[in-house]
Formats: C-alpha cells, sequence, structure tokens
C-alpha cells in the first residue's frame, strides 16, 4: 500500500537523520530540526518504531471498512445489483429449460415482457373507459345534489317526501305530548303526501300596522307546536301601506294563496321569503327539518315542501301591517276557508314614538307621518264594524294596552274567542316576554304594564300635539283620551273604555 511505503520511508529517513551528527547545521530550518528530534525521542528504539507503524496501518483499514459499511447502497447500484441478480436467473431458467444460449434467453424475456406490457394497456384503456362513464354518472349525481343545495326548484322529490313525514312525527309528538286530543287527531289526519281530504283549518289573520305590537301576538300564537305562520307576507310592497289599486288586488290575491297554503305561481313572494329567511325560520318545527348544514336550506324554500308542511298543521296564523282592513273582507266570505281576523289596535302617540324612537327604518310618510296613520285607523274602525256587524264571532278587536296590563287573562279571552287550546309553551311565552325588559327594536320581550305610558317619557310636546290633532276623534272612540302635558302621567288620564258603536 502506498500508506506503508510512505511510513517506512519516513523511518528510514529518521533512523539516518538520528546517526548523523549536526544536522541541523546542514541547511535545515529549525522548526525541522526539531520536530526530527521529538520524533526520535518518542520512538526509541528500532522495535517500537515498527509498532508504532503498524498501529497507523491497522487504524487506516478499520477506517475504510467502516466507511465501506456504514455508506448506504445508492438506488443505481440497487438497480444494478438487482439487474444483474435478475440476469443470472434468467440464465439459470433457460438452461434448466433447454434454451443453452444467452440470445435465447433474452429473447423469450423480450416476448414475455411485450405481451405483459400490451395485457396491461388493454387493461388500463377497459378501466379508463369504465371510470369515465362512472365519473360522468357520479358527477351528474353530485351536481344534481348540489344544486339541490342551492336551488329549491331542484330539490329532488325523494327528499321533500323523506323531510315531509320527518315533519309530521315531529308534529303528532309535539301536540300528543301536550294531550289535545282534537289537535292531534287533525294532525294525524292529514295526509299531505296522499289525495284524501284533510281537516278543515282555522285561519287567524292579524290586521294592524307597523309598531304595534303585531310581532308579539304573532310570537304568542306561534308559540303554540300546532301553528304555521306567516311572518309579513306582504314584505315585497316595502314601507308603504296598499290603500286602493291593482297593489290591493294582488295582494288579496296572495293572501288567499297562502291561506290555503298554495305557493306555485307566487314567484315574487317566494323571491322575498329567500332573501328574507324569517318569514320561513319563525317555523321551527318547519325550519329544524329542511334545513342542514350539509344540506343547505334551499328545501325551506320549495313551493312543493311548502305547501306539504302547510297542509300538516291544523292551525294558520298569519301577521299583516301593509293592508288595510277593508281587504281583508273576501277570506270571510270565502267558504272554503274557516277564517277569523284579529284587528289589533294601539295608542297613536305610542305607535308614532316607536316608529320614530326606536327604529331607524321608518323614512316613508306612510311610516313617520302622524296623518297617514290616524287616516288608516279612521278608515280601519268602520270596516271593523261592519265585518262584526255581516260575519258574527270572526272579527276581534284587540287593543295593545290590554294585553299588556294583563296579558294572561286577555290571552285566555283572545284564545276562547278564536278556539285556540292555551298551550303550556303559551304560557312561557308570557311568562318570559312580559316580565323582563330587553331594549332592542326588534324584541318583544318587555315590562309590558310600562310600556303603556313609555311613549310619554319620549314623546315630544310638538308630536304630541301633531298626533293628537290628526287622531282626534278616532282616538276617543278607540278608548285613547288626549292630554296637554305628558308630565306625571297615569293610566286613568289616557286610557278609557273603548266606544265603538256607529255614531
Amino acid at each position: 500500500m502506498k500508506t506503508l511505503r510512505d511510513v517506512q520511508h519516513l523511518a528510514h529517513t529518521s533512523l539516518q537523520l538520528r546517526f548523523r551528527p549536526g544536522i541541523c547545521d546542514e541547511g535545515f530550518s529549525v522548526l525541522v530540526c526539531g520536530m526530527m528530534q521529538v520524533w526520535m525521542h518518542v520512538l526509541g528504539s528500532r522495535c517500537r518504531r515498527f509498532i508504532v507503524v503498524l498501529l497507523l496501518i491497522s487504524l487506516l483499514l478499520a477506517a475504510q471498512i467502516i466507511t465501506h459499511l456504514v455508506r448506504p447502497v445508492s438506488d443505481i447500484e440497487e438497480a444494478i445489483r438487482s439487474s444483474h441478480l435478475a440476469s443470472i436467473q434468467q440464465q439459470v431458467e433457460g438452461r434448466a429449460a433447454g434454451v443453452g444460449r444467452p440470445e435465447d434467453v433474452n429473447t423469450a424475456a423480450t416476448r414475455q415482457l411485450d405481451m405483459r406490457l400490451k395485457q396491461q394497456e388493454t387493461m388500463k384503456k377497459e378501466i379508463i373507459d369504465n371510470l369515465s362513464h362512472m365519473e360522468t354518472k357520479e358527477l351528474q349525481k353530485v351536481m344534481r345534489l348540489l344544486d339541490s343545495t342551492r336551488d329549491p326548484k331542484a330539490v329532488q322529490q325523494f327528499r321533500i317526501d323523506h323531510a315531509l313525514q320527518a315533519l309530521k312525527v315531529n308534529l303528532l309528538e309535539e301536540v300528543s305530548s301536550r294531550k289535545f286530543p282534537d289537535i292531534m287527531e287533525a294532525a294525524h289526519n292529514a295526509r299531505a303526501l296522499s289525495q284524501q281530504a284533510r281537516p278543515r283549518p282555522l285561519q287567524i289573520v292579524i290586521a294592524t300596522t307597523w309598531r304595534s305590537g303585531s310581532t308579539f301576538l304573532e310570537e304568542l300564537l306561534s308559540a303554540h307546536p300546532a301553528v304555521y305562520t306567516y311572518y309579513e307576507p306582504l314584505t315585497q310592497y316595502g314601507l308603504h301601506q296598499i290603500r286602493d289599486g291593482d297593489d290591493s288586488v294582488q295582494a288579496q290575491k296572495l293572501i288567499h294563496n297562502l291561506l290555503t297554503c298554495r305557493f306555485h305561481g307566487n314567484d315574487e313572494y317566494m323571491v322575498t321569503v329567500q332573501r328574507i329567511k324569517e318569514m320561513v325560520s319563525r317555523n321551527t318545527l318547519i325550519w329544524k327539518i329542511c334545513s342542514s348544514k350539509d344540506w343547505g336550506n334551499a328545501l325551506c324554500f320549495n313551493d312543493v315542501f311548502l305547501k306539504g308542511a302547510c297542509e300538516l298543521f291544523p292551525w294558520i296564523t298569519m301577521k299583516i301591517v301593509r293592508l288595510r282592513l277593508k281587504f281583508l273582507r273576501p277570506i270571510l266570505e270565502d267558504k272554503s276557508l274557516n277564517a277569523r281576523i284579529v284587528y289589533l289596535v294601539r295608542d297613536p302617540r305610542g305607535v308614532i314614538n316607536s316608529r320614530t324612537d326606536t327604529v331607524q327604518w321608518c323614512k316613508t310618510k306612510d311610516c313617520y307621518d302622524p296623518q297617514y296613520l290616524c287616516s288608516d285607523m279612521k278608515d280601519d274602525l268602520p270596516a271593523a264594524l261592519k265585518l262584526q256587524e255581516d260575519f258574527p264571532g270572526r272579527l276581534y278587536i284587540l287593543r295593545y294596552e290590554d294585553m299588556s296590563l294583563n296579558p294572561v287573562n286577555k290571552t285566555r279571552e283572545l284564545l276562547d274567542y278564536l278556539g285556540f287550546d292555551f298551550d303550556p309553551k303559551m304560557e312561557e311565552f308570557l311568562a318570559s316576554h312580559t316580565t323582563t325588559n330587553i331594549d332592542k327594536p326588534w324584541s318583544t320581550s318587555r315590562e309590558s304594564k310600562k310600556r303603556v305610558t313609555y311613549w310619554a317619557s319620549k314623546l315630544s310636546s310638538d308630536k304630541l300635539q301633531a298626533v293628537q290633532t290628526a287622531c282626534d276623534g278616532v282616538m276617543k272612540r278607540f278608548g285613547y283620551l288626549p292630554v296637554t302635558s305628558t308630565k306625571n302621567i297615569s293610566l286613568d288620564k289616557i286610557l278609557g273604555p273603548l266606544e265603538l258603536t256607529n255614531p
């Protein structure tokens, strides 16, 4: 080895230098001379020098062996090794089979490889064709399902059927747990998925105007689990009152369709409920069935599903704040309906205060101008009295203040008039919404007794005078007494008995 020769030469040179006196005087540098002297001192005799040389050689060999063992075999080396072994194996197998020459072995292997590649290509092509066909079907199915989570019209019939059956089970559980046999029988016999006749439901229409306590009354009635509710179905008309013209005809048609659970063809209404989901989600039983994290809520706005869901409920409530009372006569005249009307009225001073002080959206004259409010009240009163005369027992006049001062007793009186049962959930609603004040514009949780005189602490003297001047005659007939000052207001100063007889 080259390393061994170098060590031997170095040792030989060292021995020669050792026996040459005056070596440092022959031109060697002081550093080299010093190193040689140290070398000679350390090594000593020839025997010790030989042992040192052997140790160096052993260390070098050990380093080579360790390096070879630790170094990983590369992919190329492994491939070459595997190829070589495979070639040897093929040659052995070829000789055993009578193929003695390497050329014959290579030809057979090549032929087998070609056949294998052709088979793989054929199988690959078949798999790709089948997979493409399957992917197209699956993609179409996925696209239909995806559309059904976004587009109400794309919802499949099997989903509608399944949801309606689930809703029916939930409804039966609710009403049976309350032990109302009449309602349970009505719900049980309501077969929205068949052509069988269903029980004749009851439709309750709350007719009023903005900020008159209608949301509270609607939530109270819809707390009953057997109630399907329509929340302001005329929202598409904006902040305007419908007093005449084509709008009144279209509004009457929409109301009649909805009270008979017909949603198809009411395109503008369906667009509105998709935009304002609260118009449907207030039906908590229905919303729980038709909306989900995985499927979205498109089913909730499918007209076929809504029709089936509406038909399952024996009672229907509808809150209307944009249509004057006289236009509701047709629903009482229609013998196919079993409708009742609750005409809800509130002190106009409280209404104007709520519209101008509590909310920020009251921007039209129909909303903020007391002249329009009082004119509507003057038109509604004779219409209410006429409807009571023509349809006895089917129109109930309710003052907001009477409900606020005595909510439980007034609720019982109203429910008896309508033919409703006083469900425990309605009692829970009254207990939680008439004793706690949540001071938010849309909240219905109020300390109800304090709300009757609340406007007196907020309404300016100018607004007070404007409202009382505009509503002078009609206020008195509804039992609202005029005041000259808002200081030291008490109930007996602002609220009197109803004077509803025709003058």
